[in-house]
């Protein structure tokens, strides 16, 4: 199965008509049918230890505020995999996280609003694994290393985030002029060192990227980035890789960078 970034946008588009909206409803039509897929969510962010959703049937978490009622109506009632979850527990100590499940963890927004486009039927099993942004790039991209294994079992990698992800400057007055450009700058830096396969510079983005800190104040929408990238490529962190395939890219907003990565080898 594929190593997949999705970047989610607004919780809207769980239920908005847009450009990212309608490619991911295609891709779920067209992708290999997963046996269960396994999420890294921005909005699953916490410090300490490695959290794994364990139940077998967790809520949908409505975790955001000021966005229209029928939102808030949204049920996304996919099963866990307890199986599974343990799993991914076992692959992440062996690995040397501090990893353990987690029965009242979830599924956050970000988890359920790519896929209520991707799988609307909510009929394939999923795990939820937490991110820790305070650990940075490297870190999540050992996460992803730790359990690419699973791709070969058929398990879909699901990282879900935002490759540009500047909420606060789309409500500031008077706002930044340059925005379009420092987002643009940011978002090709990224393609750029995937084509050329240069992990060292990727895995030091928040000091190499140019105007790493405006697309990413807080850098929590970028990890799961990491995760899938892990999840796609070979062992260690010197090779040149093949880069992965951009399957899409939209731009809400003007500086929200809506990019799709899939790694299939």
């Amino acid at each position: 199965m594929p190593s997949l970034f999705v970047s989610h946008g607004s919780p809207m588009l769980a239920l908005d008509d847009s450009d990212n909206a309608a490619f991911l409803a295609e891709l779920g039509q067209v992708l290999p049918r997963p046996k269960a897929i396994l999420v890294f969510s921005a909005h699953t962010d916490m410090g300490g230890k490695v959290r794994i959703a364990s139940s077998e049937a967790p809520r949908t978490v409505h975790d955001f505020y000021g966005f229209p009622d029928a939102l808030y109506q949204v049920n996304y009632p996919a099963p866990g995999a307890p199986k599974l979850a343990t799993e991914v527990a076992d692959l992440l100590q062996t690995a040397g996280f501090d990893a353990e499940l987690d029965e009242q963890l979830g599924w956050d927004h970000g988890l359920w609003t790519p896929l209520c486009r991707l799988y609307p039927a909510a009929d394939i099993p999923l795990v939820l694994v937490s991110i820790d942004s305070r650990q940075g790039a490297s870190y999540h991209y050992r996460l992803g290393q730790a359990i690419k294994s699973l791709r070969t079992d058929g398990v879909l990698v699901l990282g879900s985030g935002g490759i540009s992800h500047n909420l606060g400057e789309l409500f500031r007055r008077p706002g930044d002029p340059q925005k379009v450009e420092k987002m643009q700058s940011f978002v090709n830096w990224i393609a750029d060192k995937l084509t050329q396969g240069d992990l060292p510079a990727l895995l030091d983005v928040e000091r190499q990227a140019p105007h790493a800190r405006f697309n990413h104040p807080s850098i929590e929408h970028l990890m799961p980035f990491y995760v899938a990238l892990g999840a796609g490529q070979g062992e260690g962190v010197n090779e040149a890789t093949k880069p992965p395939l951009r399957l899409h890219q939209s731009i809400e907003l003007q500086i929200l960078a809506l990019y799709t990565y899939a790694w299939l080898e």
